[in-house]
């Protein structure tokens, strides 16, 4: 029977209202109520109403009543796992009159959620006072509700996490109410299934082996409980290429697919997955990969031999793939020579692409890596490495002068040259000095590659004048000096005439330059040049550097005597030379010397049998012997200085005579006379 909710406006009977201490649902969600009876009014007790409202209204149906002073508790059957509240009314004093409710009792009601392997359950508090203010969260485990969690007033919140990909799972709540007796709350059961992929994580680096050329790889812990391990993705279509099990491994190296990050650029990602494996996808539950990382690659590395400096380029981020780091922050810039350990030589900017050596020397190895980092995190990734062979010049293995030999047309010193053609000198320099080891300047420079023989000609030396010394320079590309030959003096001559004693006397220096190919002078040789171009030697030996000459037996010369020396070297050259240097011509001039018989007798006597001029020292090129009889008739005529007239058939008598000739400062003379013709 449902009775009418009925209001006690006299407060002084609100003592005869029953306390409720619990309210409990079990697992038919039904409820029993707890409550402590007020004092005994005697007569005047006749039952108390217990009386239930749903959700959060007020209003009040009557859904059981007790008759017993001394009963305590009650279950009321009914579906009481939902929001709702309970009150207790005593009826007394001949049900005349009914007390005011003390408290308000609500059923502890659970509710529970679940998203992946994380399951949400809340509650609400039942109103009533407890012993300890706690709420006790009970698991079932094995069929049986063991405490699970503790949760101080007003916490009505909790989460558990599930190990199965799949579990059905069953949670209820307990507070200790006042007298000994529980509120419990209904039990909640949920099949839980974990269709979510773990938290996404990312890359902190992908640095390159330098020395095989795989990929370093490190990326933060997936922050999910149920991280199971993760995939490492590679290239452009980013299929699952490789496996690393395990929630805290984070370093792996890559090497699949043939992956050469010292070649190029090479780009991966990382996703982590859980252990439920999804039947419609054909795989665990993946998150979707990271920030997809670049390796740095160093693509360029140039090398200005002229400028002395290495420059190298790389790869620079982009918006779409992070290069080397998360956070770009900059690159270190490592530098290694051959024979030392790493250096950090430059640390630049994150716009910078590249990256100028200017403190480097030749002949040195230098290898290069270039290390973006990452300040925020703390992390530093490696590019791949580039090396640079400088080497030492390729420098002449020989440079040397084989000789040097005067042109006699011009006076000018030609410096002969034996050099490598397979170094990388690209001109040459001629050197000179009057002095052996000190004063040296460039007469002038051959800007191109030339043969391994080569002669340099001294223009401007004045080879007849001095004895000079030389040295020549080898450069390369840049005009940087490579070597330098060794230091060679050059054959000179010089004299002085007797012009009444008809003696010349000469003197020389020696050659210099032999020795550092093993040699020396053989000899120095004195050679007399007249004017049908007649070499004579008048001397060879060592020791001596002075010759007098008597010229008075000598006949038609040109008015010139000459002479030059010239030094072959001893066998045993190490280039297998076999060298004559040679000094300048020298020439001392004579005035013509004509003498003109004024008779001669052709008997065939031999004696003046024939009408000779008797010249020297003039130039026979240009000689002319003309005889005319006494009626001016030319008889005979002649252009051979050492051809006269016989008289031919011609009688005895006066004839007149014409010579005409050329000294050797090109002054043309002529002689005219008689000359008796005696038979």
């Amino acid at each position: 029977m449902t009775l009418a909710f009925f209001v006690f406006a006299a407060l002084g009977k609100a003592q005869f209202a029953p306390t409720p201490r619990c309210i409990s649902l079990d697992q038919n969600d039904d409820i029993t109520l707890f409550w402590e009876q007020p004092a005994d009014s005697g007569a005047d007790f006749n039952m108390i109403i217990v009386s239930y409202a749903p959700g959060t209204t007020t209003n009040y149906s009557q859904v059981a009543q007790v008759t017993d002073f001394n009963q305590t508790s009650i279950l009321i059957t009914g579906d009481y796992d939902v929001p709702g509240s309970f009150i207790l009314q005593q009826v007394y004093n001949g049900f005349a009159d009914t007390s005011v409710a003390r408290d308000t009792a609500q059923p502890i009601v659970i509710g529970l959620t679940s998203l992946g392997k994380v399951v949400s359950i809340g509650w609400n508090p039942s109103g009533l006072p407890s012993t300890d203010s706690v709420f006790r969260l009970q698991k079932e485990i094995g069929g049986t509700f063991t405490a699970f969690r503790n949760f101080e007033f007003p916490l009505t919140a909790a989460q558990d996490t599930i190990l199965a990909c799949e579990e059905e799972v069953a949670y209820r709540v307990e507070i200790a109410g006042v007298g000994g007796c529980i509120s419990r709350s209904n039990v909640v059961r949920e099949l839980v299934q974990d269709d979510l992929p773990p938290d996404q994580t990312n890359l902190f680096y992908a640095s390159v082996d330098t020395a095989t050329g795989h990929v370093n790889l490190s990326w933060e812990a997936s922050r999910s409980d149920d991280a199971f391990g993760y995939i490492i993705s590679y290239f452009e279509d980013f299929v699952r290429s490789d496996t690393v099990f395990g929630a805290g491994n984070t370093l792996f190296t890559y090497t699949d697919f043939g992956v050469n990050a010292l070649l190029q650029s090479e780009t991966l990602s990382v996703a982590p997955f859980d252990s439920c494996f999804d039947s419609i996808n054909g795989w665990y539950n993946q998150a979707a990969d990271s920030l997809r990382f670049q390796t740095l690659f160093i693509d360029t590395a140039d090398y200005d031999r002229c400028g002395g400096r290495i420059t190298i380029f790389w790869n620079s981020a982009d918006s779409t793939f992070r290069t080397g780091v998360k956070n770009l922050s900059g690159y270190h810039v490592y530098r290694k020579v051959r024979g030392a350990g790493s250096t950090r030589i430059a640390t630049l900017g994150p716009n910078d692409t590249a990256f100028v050596d200017s403190t480097i020397q030749q002949g040195a190895d230098y290898t290069y890596v270039v290390a973006p980092f990452d300040d925020e995190n703390g992390y530093e990734a490696l590019s791949n490495k580039v090396e640079v062979r400088l080497g030492a010049k390729n420098v002449p293995d020989v440079l040397y002068i084989k000789s040097i030999q005067n042109d006699h047309s011009s006076g000018e010193n030609v410096v002969r040259l034996l050099t490598d053609t397979t170094s990388e000198a690209k001109a040459y320099g001629l050197f000179r000095s009057m002095r052996p080891n000190s004063g040296f300047v460039e007469v002038f420079r051959v800007d191109e590659d030339l043969a391994n023989d080569m002669e340099l000609r001294d223009e401007n030396g004045a080879g007849d004048q001095s004895s000079l010394y030389y040295q020549v320079a080898a450069y390369d590309l840049c005009g940087e000096e490579l070597a330098r030959s060794q230091v060679a003096k050059s054959l000179y001559i010089e004299g002085e005439k007797n012009v009444r004693d008809l003696i010349n006397t000469v003197f020389w220096t020696d050659y210099e330059g032999y020795d550092i190919a093993g040699t020396e002078v053989a000899n120095y040789d004195l050679i007399r040049v007249t004017s049908d171009n007649t070499e004579e030697v008048l001397f060879s030996g060592l020791g001596l550097y002075d010759y007098q000459d008597d010229i008075v037996g000598l006949r038609w010369i040109d008015g010139d005597v000459c002479y030059y020396v010239q030094a072959p070297e001893t066998p045993g050259n190490i280039y297998g030379l076999n060298e004559v240097s040679r000094s300048n011509l020298l020439c001392l001039s004579y005035p013509p010397r004509v003498f003109i018989p004024n008779a001669f007798t052709p008997d065939d006597d031999g004696r003046n049998d024939v009408f000779l001029p008797n010249v020297n020292y003039i130039d026979p090129s240009n000689y002319q012997l003309l005889i005319y009889d006494r009626m001016g008739n030319l008889v005979f005529s002649t252009n051979d200085p050492q051809l006269g007239w016989d008289g031919a058939d011609l009688p005895g008598g006066v004839y007149a005579y014409s010579l005409s000739l050329q000294n050797t400062r090109n002054e043309a003379l002529t002689y005219t006379g008689k000359v008796h013709m005696i038979r």
